[in-house]
C-alpha cells in the first residue's frame, strides 16, 4: 500500500460525511487499490474474437520495436525491416518486445450534473471510485497513469507519470473535486462547467500516441463537436468510455401510486416537482435516455471505443465484472 505525506494521513484518520455515497474522500479511493488488482493485465485470459479456441492475456499485439538484426532462417517474413534491408544490401527484420508500459489517461466527469443518485451511490462518487480503480490498476500493471478532471468551474490536468506522488496527487484532486460538488449543491452556476467540446480538445493535446484513455462520463451535453474532438482523440489512442446512469434516469417509477403524485428531488437546499402522472413528461424522459444511448453506441464505433454501462445502483462485484469485461 502506498504510503503518502502527512496531510493524507491525517485525512484518512477524518470521516467525511457521506463517504462513498454522496461524496468521495481519499480514504476510500486509497482502498481501492485492493480491488484493482482483479483487473490487472494477464489477470483475466480474453477469447480472441477471431476464430478458434486459443487464449490471451492481452488485446491486440501489445509489441514495441525494440531493434534491427540480421535476418536469421525461420524469422517471420511479415516483420522484415524493409528499409534497413534496402540500404544495407542485406535482409534484417524487425525484433520486438512486450509492451510494459504506457501512457494511461482517465478523464473524470465531476460536473454538476453527476451529482446526482436515487439509489446506491451518487454518480459522482461512482465515478471517482472507477477512477481510482483505474489508476490502480495502471500502477500494478506497471503503466504511467495520469488524469484529467472536469468540474462545475475549474479542470484540472495530471501527466501520466510512474510516480507514487503523482498517483497521489491524482487520488486527491479526485477526492477534492468530489467534495466540492458536495458543498457547492444548489449554488452551481448555470454557465460555470467547461462543455465536453471544450475538454475534449484539451484531452486530445494531453493523450500521446499510443495511450490508453478512459472517459468516466453520464456524456450529457455530449454533441457532434464533442463527437468531433474525441475523434481526433482515437486516432492516436485506445478509447473505453464509461458510462455512468442512474436508474431513475432510464426508468420512472411504473407503481400507479406514484404515476398518480407529483414526486420530489432535492439537492439539500432546493426541490423540483416531477408530474409523473403527465405522459408526455414519461415518454419525453424515456426518449432523451434512448436517445443518448444510442448516440453513445454510434459514437463507440465511430471511434473503435469499447462502451461498459454502469449503474449508481450497481454493487461492488457488478461493477468489478462490467469493468472487467471492457479493461483492455
Amino acid at each position: 500500500m502506498i504510503q503518502g505525506d502527512v496531510k493524507t494521513k491525517q485525512a484518512i484518520q477524518s470521516p467525511l460525511k457521506g463517504d462513498g455515497l454522496i461524496q468521495s474522500s481519499i480514504n476510500s479511493l486509497l482502498r481501492q487499490q485492493s480491488s484493482a488488482s482483479v483487473l490487472q493485465r494477464g489477470k483475466q485470459k480474453i477469447r480472441a474474437p477471431q476464430a478458434g479456441q486459443h487464449l490471451s492475456v492481452y488485446k491486440g499485439r501489445g509489441m514495441d520495436f525494440a531493434e534491427s538484426r540480421a535476418y536469421m532462417p525461420g524469422d517471420d517474413i511479415r516483420a522484415m525491416d524493409w528499409k534497413v534491408t534496402a540500404r544495407t544490401g542485406l535482409p534484417h527484420t524487425k525484433v520486438f518486445q512486450e509492451e510494459r508500459e504506457r501512457p494511461i489517461l482517465i478523464w473524470t466527469d465531476l460536473r454538476p450534473a453527476m451529482f446526482f443518485g436515487t439509489r446506491g451511490r451518487f454518480k459522482s462518487v461512482m465515478a471517482t471510485e472507477i477512477a481510482s480503480l483505474l489508476i490502480w490498476k495502471s500502477w500494478l500493471d506497471g503503466d504511467r497513469a495520469g488524469g484529467m478532471i472536469v468540474g462545475s468551474d475549474a479542470h484540472i490536468e495530471v501527466r501520466p507519470a510512474r510516480s507514487k506522488a503523482k498517483i497521489l496527487q491524482l487520488l486527491q484532486h479526485l477526492a477534492d473535486y468530489s467534495q466540492a460538488l458536495f458543498h457547492q449543491a444548489g449554488r452551481f452556476s448555470k454557465h460555470s462547467s467547461e462543455s465536453l467540446a471544450q475538454s475534449w480538445k484539451r484531452l486530445r493535446r494531453v493523450a500521446s500516441p499510443g495511450s490508453q484513455v478512459y472517459i468516466i462520463s453520464d456524456f450529457r451535453g455530449l454533441d457532434n463537436e464533442a463527437e468531433k474532438q474525441l475523434l481526433s482523440v482515437s486516432r492516436h489512442a485506445a478509447i473505453t468510455l464509461v458510462r455512468i446512469s442512474d436508474p431513475f434516469e432510464k426508468q420512472l417509477p411504473e407503481s400507479q401510486k406514484m404515476k398518480k403524485q407529483r414526486f420530489s428531488l432535492s439537492n439539500g437546499q432546493r426541490f423540483l416537482r416531477l408530474n409523473f402522472a403527465n405522459k408526455k413528461v414519461r415518454s419525453q424522459h424515456k426518449e432523451l435516455n434512448q436517445q443518448l444511448s444510442k448516440q453513445l453506441i454510434q459514437l463507440a464505433n465511430r471511434t473503435k471505443a469499447t462502451l461498459v454501462n454502469i449503474s449508481t445502483s450497481d454493487d461492488d462485484n457488478q461493477r468489478m465484472m462490467k469493468l472487467i469485461r471492457g479493461a483492455p
